[in-house]
């Protein structure tokens, strides 16, 4: 799929380096408390490259790189995982912090969706967000999804020497949209 000067396509192994830049990139920019106790978290990771390989050698898993075409860079990730017969899982939505607030997140997010639905027949999308990151929650709000009352652990586990970089309250709340639900976005988001 192509946007303009944007092209949605299917990641590929080659494309696992840049893609790990991207996303962590994008996480860390995070300048709120929402997740981290101060504007330095230089060193955290949310991702790895082997990872993301394993995600794209991932069966029923699509993984999206959306790349400029006037530079060939990637400039945003999400991923769309089939659960079963009726639902898809959305994951790890990523822009280049040089083009976030341009409506480039809400785009892939469409394309997921879109994948979802004709790939695998998916009415119902979930994921899981922060529980403190009430800007990003209100943004998925404006898209359709909503809480399920689910949560999960949030794994400190998985970052190593946290204390005094992630905040000790953390959780994940599960969001869920049936697919036939597209609300207007806001522009610019």
């Amino acid at each position: 799929m192509s946007t303009g000067n944007l092209n949605f396509r299917l990641a590929t192994v080659a494309d696992a380096v840049p893609l790990e830049r991207l996303i962590n990139t994008a996480f860390r920019n995070d300048k709120t408390t929402q997740v981290f106790l101060s504007a330095d978290h230089t060193g955290v990771d949310v991702t790895t490259v082997p990872n993301l390989i394993a995600k794209i050698n991932q069966p029923d898993c699509a993984v999206v790189a959306v790349t400029d075409s006037s530079t060939g860079s990637i400039v945003a990730h999400g991923s769309v995982r089939k659960v079963d017969d009726t639902c898809a899982w959305f994951g790890m939505l990523a822009v280049d912090v040089n083009r976030q607030k341009q409506g480039l997140g809400a785009q892939v997010l469409a394309w997921a969706e879109q994948y979802a639905r004709s790939e695998w027949g998916s009415v119902r999308m979930e994921f899981d967000v922060v529980n403190t990151r009430a800007d990003l929650i209100a943004w998925y709000n404006r898209r359709g999804y909503q809480p399920t009352g689910k949560t999960t652990p949030f794994p400190y586990e998985y970052h190593g020497n946290w204390e005094g970089v992630l905040r000790d309250d953390l959780c994940f709340i599960v969001l869920a949209k049936n697919l036939g639900e597209t609300p207007a976005a806001t522009k610019g988001e």
